[in-house]
């Protein structure tokens, strides 16, 4: 399990600087998020991901690295592995290709459900061997297909309705949108989780726009209902909430 964390901005940013002082708060979830830490900064026409198998909170290469790479959107993304799968830099999020980089928390139950799904261009992208990359290259082939938000609202429809899941809480982002799911099964969670495990908040105001996961204080942030897909314009901001 895992939490994610996701921001698109005006103006190029580091993503301390534009979540705010509860920034540290957040920081310290990586201490049980503890197997590895990704970021990827979003800048026009590409996707950089950089990653460590370590924990965020006692890593210098993230202190360096999160206060000094600026871009106008990011994805920041702690794992906490899934029960089976290797603790290795190539499970470890994002997930990227070209300009679009994703994150996800929960699991597909199988972890290879998606497989058979996969355009074969993209399944042999595939590095490592979690539920999480098949999802992102399942995503790929629908985006192929229908253009990116189509795509991906078609995917996630698909998942919901027709396989089984923890959590298929996602974001994903590209040049021109930012969009996050929230979609989680109650009746299938980890016996370990709380009823506000799973919950994501989203802020926006003058400087963009500012998504989480729970377990620090997001005041005043707006909650995403379960079975819901936010998507935000990159470009002016202007965004909508999906039903799914």
């Amino acid at each position: 399990m895992c939490r994610l964390m996701a921001y698109s901005s005006k103006t190029p940013v580091n993503l301390p600087e534009f979540m705010g002082q509860g920034f540290s708060d957040f920081l310290k979830l990586s201490e049980v998020h503890n197997d590895s830490w990704g970021l990827a900064l979003a800048n026009p026409d590409s996707a950089t991901v950089i990653k460590e198998v370590a924990s965020a909170a006692s890593s210098a290469r993230f202190s360096e690295v999160i206060s000094n790479q600026s871009a106008p959107g990011a994805l920041l993304h702690f794992r906490w592995a899934s029960p089976g799968l290797g603790v290795t830099h190539e499970n470890a999020h994002p997930f990227s290709f070209e300009d679009i980089a994703f994150i996800h928390n929960g699991a597909l139950s199988p972890y290879e459900a998606v497989k058979s799904l996969i355009a074969p261009e993209f399944e042999s992208l595939r590095e490592g061997d979690t539920d999480s990359e098949l999802f992102f290259l399942y995503l790929l082939t629908e985006i192929k297909a229908s253009g990116f938000v189509d795509g991906v609202v078609k995917g996630i429809k698909n998942l919901k309705q027709n396989f089984e899941y923890s959590s298929i809480n996602s974001m994903i982002i590209n040049s021109d949108y930012l969009i996050v799911v929230s979609e989680h099964d109650p009746l299938n969670k980890p016996s370990w989780t709380d009823d506000l495990y799973y919950q994501l908040r989203y802020r926006i105001d003058e400087n963009g726009v500012a998504v989480a996961s729970s377990g620090w204080d997001q005041s005043g942030w707006i909650l995403m209902e379960n079975h819901s897909i936010l998507i935000v314009n990159r470009h002016d901001f202007t965004h909508q909430i999906k039903a799914i």
